[in-house]
C-alpha cells in the first residue's frame, strides 16, 4: 500500500492539479459568476428522469462503471459515439451542425473554433449547481482559454492531463529533471519513437528552445503571433521530417498509442499519460515521465451541442459528472485526473503512485499549459502536420 505524507496527498490532482499553469493558475478563480463556490448538495431525486442522453466524446472517456452508475442513478439511457482527435470532434459537428448529439467533450483549446462554427451552444449555470464542487483555478484556466466568452459559458472544464515521455522500463531508464523531449530523437531510439504529428511539433521546439536552436518563448508566442508560429513550428516541422526514420508509428488516440508499444515496437513516445497509466495498472513494463521542458498540459470540457434534445437530461449528466466519488471513478478508469474537489479520495493507491511517478518533484509547478488554438492556428498548424506525414 503506498503511503503518502501530508504534502504529497495535498499534491495529488486537486488544488495542485488546479494550480499546474506553470504557476500562472496560483491564483483563485472568480470565474464562477453568478454560481457560488458552495454548491447545493447532489440530489438523486432532482435529477432522476428517463428518455436518452447522446454523447459525443474521446475514446476512453465513458467507462463502463461511469456509464452504469448514471444509468441506475438517473435512469436516463446513455448512447456514447466516440471520437479519436479534437480534429475529428470539430469536422464531425460543424458537418453535423451540432445535431445528433446533447453533449460532446472537446479540449478547451479548440471551444472557440466549434464556437466560430457554431458547434456548440450556451450553458445555464443555474441548471448547473454540481459545478460549484469544480476547483476555482479550474474555472479561471477555462474561461481564459475560451470556455467563457463575454457573460457566457460555452464549456466546463471534466478533467486534465498532459502529454509528456512515454517509455519501456526493460529497455529505457529516464531520471526526472534529466529526461527530456530530446531523448525522443536519440540515436538508440531511431526507429522505435512513437509521436503525433501535431505536437511532436511542440515537444520538439521547446526542446530546440532549452537547447539554444529557437529563441526562448517562441512556442508559446506562436499562438498569438504568426510570425512566431512560422518560426518555431516551422523549424521544428523542418527537424522532424529530416529525422523521420526515427518514427515507428503515429498515434491519434489511446488504442494508438498502446499498440505502437504492444505492437509496433515502440520505445519511447511522446503521448497522453492515460493511455499509459492504464497499461501500466495491467502490469506492462512502461512508465510516464514529465520532461525538463514540462509536461504539456491540457483540459478537457464538457459542452452542450448547439442541436441538444435531451436538454434535461445532458444536464442531469452535467450535475452527476462534478460530485467527487463520480471524479473518482473518471479517473480510476481513464487514467486522466478529474477537476472536481476531493475526487482523489475516491482513487486507489495505484492512481496515487502513477501520479507520483509520472510528476516527481516541482514537475507540477513545471507544467507547460498550451494555449488558445485559434482557425488559423490550427490551419497552419495542420498544413505543418500534413507536411510531415508525406514526407
Amino acid at each position: 500500500m503506498t503511503t503518502l505524507n501530508k504534502g504529497q496527498r495535498s499534491a495529488l490532482a486537486t488544488v495542485r492539479a488546479a494550480q499546474a499553469s506553470r504557476r500562472a493558475i496560483l491564483k483563485s478563480a472568480t470565474a464562477l459568476g453568478a454560481v457560488g463556490l458552495l454548491a447545493p448538495a447532489f440530489s438523486r431525486d432532482a435529477r432522476s428522469s428517463s428518455g436518452e442522453l447522446n454523447w459525443f466524446t474521446w475514446e476512453d472517456y465513458a467507462p463502463q462503471p461511469l456509464i452504469d452508475r448514471f444509468v441506475a442513478d438517473t435512469g436516463i439511457a446513455v448512447n456514447v459515439t466516440t471520437f479519436s482527435s479534437n480534429e475529428d470532434c470539430l469536422n464531425k459537428l460543424k458537418a453535423a451542425s451540432g445535431v445528433g448529439w446533447d453533449l460532446t467533450s472537446p479540449s478547451v483549446a479548440w471551444i472557440g473554433a466549434h464556437v466560430e462554427n457554431g458547434n456548440l451552444g450556451v450553458l445555464d449555470p443555474a441548471k448547473a449547481a454540481s459545478i460549484g464542487n469544480i476547483v476555482p483555478s479550474m474555472m479561471d484556466k477555462a474561461a481564459s482559454l475560451g470556455a467563457r466568452q463575454g457573460d457566457a459559458w460555452y464549456a466546463l472544464p471534466y478533467d486534465w492531463g498532459t502529454e509528456a515521455l512515454a517509455y519501456n522500463t526493460e529497455v529505457l531508464q529516464l531520471e526526472y529533471g534529466k529526461a527530456s523531449f530530446g531523448d525522443l530523437w536519440a540515436p538508440e531510439n531511431a526507429g522505435k519513437m512513437l509521436c503525433r504529428q501535431r505536437s511532436i511539433m511542440l515537444g520538439t521546439g521547446l526542446w530546440m528552445e532549452r537547447e539554444g536552436k529557437l529563441p526562448a518563448g517562441t512556442m508559446q508566442k506562436a499562438y498569438d503571433d504568426e510570425e512566431a508560429f512560422d518560426l518555431g513550428y516551422g523549424t521544428a516541422a523542418e527537424f522532424v521530417i529530416a529525422n523521420k526514420a526515427q518514427i515507428a508509428n503515429w498515434w491519434k488516440g489511446t488504442a494508438d498509442t498502446q499498440s505502437g508499444f504492444e505492437q509496433d515496437g515502440a520505445v519511447i513516445g511522446q503521448t497522453w499519460d492515460g493511455p499509459i497509466f492504464q497499461l501500466k495498472n495491467q502490469g506492462r513494463p512502461y512508465n510516464y515521465l514529465a520532461p525538463v521542458e514540462g509536461a504539456l498540459m491540457w483540459i478537457d470540457t464538457i459542452a452542450l451541442t448547439s442541436g441538444a434534445a435531451n436538454i434535461d437530461q445532458a444536464y442531469a449528466f452535467i450535475n452527476f459528472a462534478f460530485q467527487p466519488e463520480i471524479g473518482g471513478i473518471v479517473s480510476e478508469n481513464t487514467g486522466y485526473n478529474s477537476v472536481v474537489t476531493g475526487f482523489d479520495a475516491f482513487t486507489s493507491d495505484s492512481f496515487k503512485k502513477n501520479f507520483q511517478d509520472a510528476y516527481p518533484g516541482d514537475a507540477i509547478d513545471n507544467l507547460w499549459l498550451q494555449g488558445i488554438e485559434r482557425t488559423w492556428f490550427l490551419e497552419k498548424r495542420q498544413g505543418l502536420a500534413d507536411k510531415i506525414s508525406a514526407a
